[in-house]
């Protein structure tokens, strides 16, 4: 859509009635990245949770466990490629929502270098009220109002399984 916009741009005589257009089909993408995360609200949240137990859980064995025997080997690659199967699970979605909120920024950024006659005074006040939608609510994927997908939540979800691990590291290790 981005693409086709600079298009527009760039080809056509810009009018205001297209740059409703676009502001138009920049909120059908919004309301649909709103519907897909209340959609899926409980499922990926769940989905999340598990997870994070699974991903802690596999992490600790494989840090703690000797691994001795013949499956051993076998047994310490499948937990591994489970926990890598699911953190790039995890991070594929969050490429996802970091790119719609990339592209709609890119938008914005275009709209910031058009030029517009200095006598368009509609075209100049839609072309503002889509850049300052953009700019002041940019798009999210949201789970309800509990959490938004983005890099900054996976991140403080993963500092703080780092963090459980190594206290159950060193717990286990003041045990043996």
């Amino acid at each position: 859509i981005r693409k086709s916009i600079i298009y527009s741009m760039k080809r056509d005589r810009l009018t205001s009635q297209k740059v409703k257009t676009w502001r138009k089909l920049v909120h059908l993408i919004r309301m649909q990245a709103n519907f897909a995360g209340d959609w899926q609200r409980c499922h990926q949240l769940m989905l999340l949770i598990g997870a994070i137990i699974v991903v802690t859980g596999f992490t600790f064995l494989i840090l703690t466990s000797p691994f001795e025997g013949p499956n051993g080997a076998f047994f310490m690659v499948m937990q591994s490629s489970y926990v890598l199967l699911i953190a790039g699970r995890i991070y594929l979605k969050i490429y996802a929502a970091n790119t719609i909120s990339h592209e709609e920024s890119m938008i914005a950024r275009e709209l910031t270098i058009l030029s517009i006659p200095e006598n368009e005074f509609s075209i100049q006040f839609e072309v503002k009220f889509l850049h300052d939608m953009i700019n002041q609510k940019p798009c999210l994927i949201k789970f309800g109002s509990y959490v938004n997908l983005n890099k900054s939540f996976i991140l403080g979800i993963g500092s703080q399984v780092v963090t459980y691990i190594i206290v159950l590291m060193q717990f286990s290790q003041t045990q043996s």
